[in-house]
Formats: C-alpha cells, sequence, structure tokens
C-alpha cells in the first residue's frame, strides 16, 4: 500500500476529518483535511485566522476582513502543503526503486 496514504489517513484521523468515502483516494483526503481544518477554524476571529494564515503561508492578500475569503486562503494552502509531502514522498520512493544493486 501507498506509504503517503497511510500517513494522510493518520492526518485525518488525528483531526477526526470524515474520510470514511474516500477510499484509497488521496485527493479526496487531502480535500476532507483541508475543509476540517477551515470547519475548525470557523469560530476564530479575524486576528488569529490572519495569523494561523500567515504561519502556513496562505496567501489572504486580496481578502481584507473577509472572514470566508480567509479560512478559503487557509484551507487551499493546507491542500498545496499535502500535496507538497505527497510529491516528496514519491519522489523518496522513486529515487529508491533506483538505486543501483551491487551485484559484486
Amino acid at each position: 500500500m501507498d506509504n503517503y496514504l497511510d500517513i494522510l489517513k493518520d492526518k485525518a484521523n488525528k483531526i477526526d476529518a470524515k474520510i470514511e468515502k474516500c477510499g484509497f483516494d488521496k485527493d479526496c483526503i487531502k480535500d476532507a483535511i483541508a475543509l476540517k481544518v477551515k470547519e475548525d477554524l470557523q469560530n476564530e476571529n479575524i486576528e488569529t485566522l490572519k495569523d494561523k494564515a500567515t504561519q502556513i503561508k496562505a496567501d489572504y492578500s486580496k481578502c481584507l476582513d473577509d472572514k470566508e475569503c480567509i479560512l478559503q486562503a487557509i484551507k487551499e494552502r493546507v491542500k498545496e502543503v499535502l500535496e507538497e509531502e505527497n510529491e516528496l514522498h514519491m519522489s523518496i520512493d522513486n529515487q529508491q526503486n533506483f538505486i543501483p544493486l551491487d551485484l559484486g
């Protein structure tokens, strides 16, 4: 089984993201995680949201004080980070698959 899929499922389970319908679909799980993060931040004030967005380098520059816009920017950044992690794991897996064998 895909190692990163297990990592994603663990992350989803830690925050109680609803992934039952996702099966082995990594994109579905990433979306569910990002949606859960957005939902969990729904009740935070604007300043807290801006701080959290800044911490994860979410681009909320066009949002001004629009809470929903900031939440959406955070959600999108979470998905980006999860995709970057996926690409990193795939790269590492590919490198390991191409390690030359010492047949000496």
